[in-house]
C-alpha cells in the first residue's frame, strides 16, 4: 500500500502543481505542491521513504515544467531529507504546528535550491526583491496547506503502518 502511495500521491502532485498551482497564486507566491506531500509524508514517517516520494514528485515535475531536467528533483531531495530526519513513533507523532513549520522550511529550502541551480545554469531571474519576496512567499504558502495535509499524512501512515508480529 505504501508503494502505491509513493507513486500516486506525488504524481497527483506534480500534475496539480501544472495544472492548479497558478490558479491559487497569492502576490506572486505559489504552494509547492511536490514538496508539500513529501516532506509532510517525510515528516509523519521519516526521511527513508519519503526521499522516495520526493524523487517521484520532482522527477514529475521536471518532465512537466519548461525548466531544466533534473534540477527539481536536485532541489527537492534536501529539504525533504532534512523535513524527515529524528526517529518517528506512531505513539508520539510530531505536533501539527512544528510539522507545519518543518514543511515550509523544505518548501523555502527546496525553492532557494531550484532558483539557485536556474540562476547557476543562466536562466533569467526576476529583480532579487521579487524574487525573494516569492521564495518567502512559497515557504509560507506550503506551510499553511501543511496544516491541513501533514495531518492527513500521520493518518495516512498510522493506516498503513505495518504490524509487527512480535
Amino acid at each position: 500500500m505504501r508503494i502505491a502511495l509513493a507513486v500516486v500521491v506525488p504524481l497527483a502532485a506534480a500534475l496539480l502543481q501544472g495544472a492548479v498551482a497558478g490558479l491559487i497564486t497569492v502576490g506572486g507566491a505559489f504552494p509547492n505542491l511536490p514538496v508539500l506531500v513529501a516532506a509532510s509524508w517525510a515528516v509523519a514517517a521519516g526521511a527513508g521513504e519519503a526521499l522516495w516520494w520526493a524523487f517521484v514528485g520532482g522527477l514529475a515535475m521536471d518532465v512537466l515544467s519548461a525548466g531544466p531536467l533534473g534540477a527539481f528533483t536536485v532541489a527537492v531531495l534536501p529539504g525533504t531529507l532534512l523535513a524527515g530526519l529524528g526517529e518517528r513513533t506512531p505513539a508520539k507523532p510530531i505536533p501539527v504546528i512544528p510539522g507545519a513549520v518543518a514543511v515550509g522550511v523544505a518548501a523555502l529550502f527546496a525553492q532557494a535550491l531550484y532558483l539557485g541551480i536556474l540562476s547557476f545554469l543562466g536562466h533569467p531571474l526576476a529583480a532579487p526583491a521579487v524574487t525573494l519576496a516569492q521564495t518567502l512567499g512559497v515557504g509560507i504558502y506550503t506551510a499553511a496547506l501543511a496544516l491541513v495535509v501533514y495531518p492527513l499524512a500521520r493518518l495516512g501512515r498510522r493506516l498503513t503502518q505495518k504490524e509487527s508480529p512480535f
